[in-house]
């Protein structure tokens, strides 16, 4: 019996000693609700044995010593910021600004990776432009000799890379078809379906393709609504030396300006487009047509929202794709969401004053007021039917900025006029232009049209009206009004018998190379924004890696965004259009500011060591000071009874 007393005393002291130990895990491993109230006590950690990339920065030092001598500081460091000793702040600091200057190793070796790419650096307008290369495949569906077609890729692949030797080319590299052509002629030709658009959510990634036909009537460059571009020639397949020559002087420099616009085109200020509202201010709704006016609002109201839809909805899904950032990789297709966002209200019975419009008759400008008197008189008589109505640019900007809202994006304003004031148009006083549509300012982009709106058919009129917004969202975006192809052929002398041409010109998206023309602008500035923002965030990892909560999900997110530039990267090096790399790019750079939002990683507020004994000392030590004394007792007895029973 003498030791089940200290039999007793020790199982209550390892049962406390269990009971801590197991809170201690519980308040280590429980996920913190961040809608509680609570602080949690330990920092959620989990995410680090996921995490992919390596955070810690580049070594800064050679030499062993070196190495021993930075890691000494790093430990001096955290000690004295754990024992708040004097100077430990100040070191700490030091040590941070020291650790600033280090890039983490993932980003340096995407730097070196970057830089074997093979780059061209090119300066329009005082504005760089870097352009990598493209790859891609060359057919001749009209010739059966596989060797004429290599001959005839290499010549033209030698004419588009140029003799440059001072720097990179940004040439087109050619990848010759081993298939053999079919004996049919080129009017019998039919693109084949793989060149045609992808699913509107999703682009599969493949080179383009260029097709050469020879043996046609008539010489031109067609352009379908794909990454394809078929060329035709008159000259036959076997005639090598003129079909070389062809191709050198007339085509070559036609399908670089294709490729690569943003080499060639002047560059402008581009916007990355988050948000586009449209607001439709209707007059007089009992205006448009007999019977209720709530009903023709409604109407109107409708005919709106399927107008944006499809008129508006097709570029900004086309703009998604390129700079949304909602983007997944899966296999070797993207897939990706609509990030602009769009949105429109309609509105009644806001109209113009009738002192701001101009009735012109004929030659004769006059007031509203005196039209009214003159007809009420019976002195205008037929020529009311030729009067126009005007309102100034300045006074249609006045009325627009009264209700334009603060909200950052494009806003674009519907006026429908009134019966009254219809047929209404905008006219500048300085050069006297008239028009339909007007933009009011660059810095915040807002702009107006006017909606005529023609025998109650509503989403015609409202259609037509958007195509300035249209228009104005290519402008911001660093396209032209024209296309691509019609402003190649633009350039060319009258004497080529090339002929550009373009399908579908009525078509409300962006083509494939006018994709490729933005993010031939956005892909270089954008990827430099990536690595900063990364290197910021592994740097943060580093510093403050043994306090800083990384719950999984933060991880994820992280990993999630390494990925999408390994991946941009790649895309570059196997050749492929820029558009799937910057659209990677910003799926990254979406995804890493995300992290930096996140609420979940956080820092736990510092609390010095004697603020923990402060407080958990008046709960822990009146339970666990009297069980050691009665254990310590308890221990002596023990030995005294013991050796009693030996003597």
């Amino acid at each position: 019996m003498a030791g089940t007393r200290l039999a007793v005393h020790s199982i209550f002291v390892v049962q406390l000693i269990c009971l801590v130990a197991a809170s201690f895990l519980y308040a280590s491993t429980k996920p913190f609700d961040p809608s509680s109230s609570a602080e949690p006590f330990i920092s959620d950690q989990s995410g680090w044995k996921i995490l992919v990339e390596d955070v810690s920065p580049v070594p800064l030092h050679d030499s062993v010593w070196e190495y021993v001598r930075n890691y000494l500081d790093v430990a001096v460091g955290q000690v004295n910021k754990l024992l708040g000793i004097m100077g430990g702040e100040e070191q700490h600091v030091v040590y941070h600004r020291q650790a600033e200057r280090r890039t983490s190793v993932f980003v340096q070796q995407m730097r070196e990776q970057i830089s074997k790419l093979p780059l061209k650096y090119i300066n329009n307008d005082d504005k760089s432009v870097v352009l990598p290369q493209l790859k891609m495949n060359f057919h001749m569906p009209m010739s059966v000799d596989v060797q004429i077609n290599s001959r005839v890729a290499s010549e033209l692949e030698g004419a588009m890379r140029g003799k440059s030797t001072t720097q990179p080319s940004h040439g087109i590299i050619l990848a010759t078809s081993k298939q053999k052509g079919d004996s049919i002629s080129c009017e019998e030709w039919v693109l084949p379906e793989t060149t045609t658009a992808t699913h509107r959510k999703s682009r599969k990634l493949r080179l383009p393709d260029i097709y050469l036909l020879t043996g046609c009537k008539e010489a031109s460059i067609d352009v379908p609504d794909s990454d394809a571009i078929v060329i035709r020639a008159t000259h036959a397949d076997n005639d090598i030396h003129e079909l070389k020559q062809y191709l050198q002087a007339e085509i070559a420099p036609v399908l670089l300006k294709i490729a690569y616009p943003a080499a060639t085109a002047a560059q402008k200020e581009m916007h990355r487009i988050e948000r586009i509202f449209v607001q439709l201010i209707d007059e007089d709704p009992s205006s448009h047509g007999e019977g209720d006016s709530k009903v023709h609002f409604d109407l109107l109201s409708k005919a709106l929202s399927s107008s944006l839809q499809s008129t508006i909805s097709p570029i900004i899904n086309d703009l998604s794709f390129i700079y949304g950032g909602h983007v997944e990789l899966l296999d070797d297709t993207i897939f990706w969401k609509d990030a602009i966002d769009l949105s429109s209200v309609p509105s009644a019975y806001l109209s113009l004053s009738n002192d701001i419009i101009d009735i012109e008759v004929g030659r004769k400008a006059v007031n509203e007021h005196k039209a009214e008197t003159e007809a009420e008189s019976g002195e205008t008589g037929e020529n009311e039917s030729l009067s126009k109505k005007f309102v100034t640019t300045e006074q249609m900007s006045k009325f627009i900025q009264r209700h334009s809202s603060p909200n950052e994006g494009v806003e674009w304003f519907l006026l429908s006029p009134s019966k009254d004031h219809s047929p209404l148009a905008m006219r500048d006083r300085k050069s006297g232009s008239v028009g339909q549509s007007m933009i009011l300012s660059d810095s915040e982009p807002t702009g107006v049209s006017l909606v005529q709106i023609d025998d109650d058919k509503y989403i015609n009129s409202l259609s037509h009206s958007l195509t300035y917004l249209v228009g104005y969202i290519r402008e911001l975006n660093g396209l032209q009004s024209q296309s691509v192809m019609e402003a190649c052929a633009a350039s060319l002398s009258s004497m080529t018998p090339v002929n550009c041409m373009v399908r579908s010109k009525q078509r409300q998206s962006v083509s494939f190379w006018e994709l490729e023309s933005i993010a031939q602008r956005h892909w270089y500035s954008v990827l430099q924004q990536v690595l900063h923002e990364m290197d910021a965030v592994m740097s943060l990892l580093h510093e403050h890696g043994s306090t800083l909560a990384l719950p999984e999900h933060v991880v994820k997110k992280i990993n999630t965004a390494t990925h999408l530039l390994r991946e941009s990267i790649s895309f570059v090096e196997n050749g492929f259009p820029v558009i799937y790399a910057t659209s990677a790019l910003y799926g990254a750079l979406t995804t890493i500011e995300s992290v930096q939002a996140d609420a979940d990683l956080f820092e736990l507020s510092y609390f010095a060591p004697d603020h923990y004994l402060a407080v958990f000392s008046p709960l822990v030590l009146p339970l666990v000071m009297p069980m050691i004394f009665g254990l310590i007792k308890e221990v002596k007895r023990y030995k005294e009874l013991t050796r009693k029973k030996q003597i």
